[in-house]
């Protein structure tokens, strides 16, 4: 009678617990980069929404104005960080994850819109991206081959 009662009441073995957690950690290791790289995608094609808009809004104010900025100077245009797409995703939307802002040029007449990193996006690899009134799309303080990689493949 005794064995019939072992044999009811077999369970796990340690060893065969622990190869279960180093498989489950195996596999959440490959995982969550991805997840992680998945969503910051996610975020970074919001971004591009936002800085479409805030291109859209620069040039409605250029064709009543004829120039990018409130005079003729290199500062940033004041009415630009009181719009909705000054940040992203928009305010009343969740925490901020980036900040545009724009530098008005040549007497008025260029602008580079900047999206600078925040919050959960702060360590994003593809940093600080920037788009200039002629479609140009860079990253902030980058140049060369370096940045024209990381431009294509964060810009795509």
């Amino acid at each position: 009678m005794p064995s019939r009662h072992l044999a009811a009441v077999r369970g796990f073995t340690l060893i065969e617990l622990m190869i279960t957690v180093v498989i489950v950690g195996i596999l959440a290791s490959i995982a969550y980069p991805s997840y992680v790289e998945y969503v910051a995608r996610g975020h970074r094609t919001q971004l591009k929404g936002q800085m479409a808009a805030a291109q859209q809004w620069m040039e409605r104010f250029y064709s009543e104005r004829y120039v990018y900025g409130d005079s003729a100077s290199a500062t940033a245009n004041s009415a630009f960080a009181n719009q909705g797409f000054a940040q992203s995703p928009p305010a009343g939307e969740g925490a901020a994850r980036y900040t545009l802002g724009v530098v008005v040029a040549d007497s008025g007449q260029t602008y580079t819109i900047t999206a600078t990193r925040t919050g959960t996006m702060a360590n994003d690899r593809c940093e600080n991206p920037t788009v200039t009134n002629t479609g140009v799309k860079g990253i902030s303080g980058k140049s060369g081959a370096s940045a024209n990689a990381l431009v294509a493949d964060c810009w795509r």
